[in-house]
């Protein structure tokens, strides 16, 4: 911490090198003294800004996923885990098709393959998985293109939803309608 000539305080970075004489021996050092204030009000502002994010990812009941732009899983949180039924290092770095069947594979194929070709995300869209433990889950998903600071699509982002209960509602709300027609 250094002193302004004003009495103010302020972070420093400080840095000693040492000067050696003609005899091999330091006969004295540099000190060099770097004002880093506002490198460190930014640094603690990014670390509160990737707090408030990071609760909110954890708590939200929805799943939120980043992948590369193969479909592989390289961020989530612990909803997803829930959602697909494996444990987070289970579930990282796995690729989509590992969770659901053929046909369902190529209709998100086609949807991912839109976003990364036009930029344009998706609203939510149905889709069904395979959970860990061969159960099905039908869920809705976002996906949108995530981009490097050049421009450059670099993965995929998204929300999903659990709709599992909702859709057998609706199943069974059809079937209570089909039966009174008959």
């Amino acid at each position: 911490e250094g002193v302004r000539d004003d009495g103010s305080r302020f972070q420093v970075r400080l840095q000693t090198f040492p000067l050696f004489g003609q005899n091999g021996k330091v006969d004295a050092f540099i000190e060099i003294a770097e004002d880093i204030s506002e490198r460190k009000l930014m640094e603690n502002a990014l670390r509160e800004s990737e707090q408030k994010y990071r609760t909110i990812l954890e708590t939200m009941k929805e799943g939120y996923y980043e992948s590369d732009l193969a479909g592989n899983f390289t961020f989530f949180n612990d909803s997803m885990c829930r959602i697909h039924g494996y444990t987070r290092d289970e579930l990282m770095g796995m690729n989509n098709r590992a969770y659901m069947d053929e046909e369902t594979a190529k209709k998100v194929y086609n949807i991912f393959t839109n976003v990364f070709r036009t930029g344009k995300s998706t609203t939510m869209y149905d889709w069904q998985i395979i959970r860990k433990d061969g159960s099905k889950v039908d869920f809705e998903a976002s996906v949108s293109l995530i981009r490097d600071v050049s421009g450059n699509p670099t993965g995929f982002r998204g929300i999903v939803r659990d709709i599992t209960k909702r859709k057998r509602a609706e199943e069974a709300l059809r079937e209570i309608v089909e039966a009174e027609r008959r």
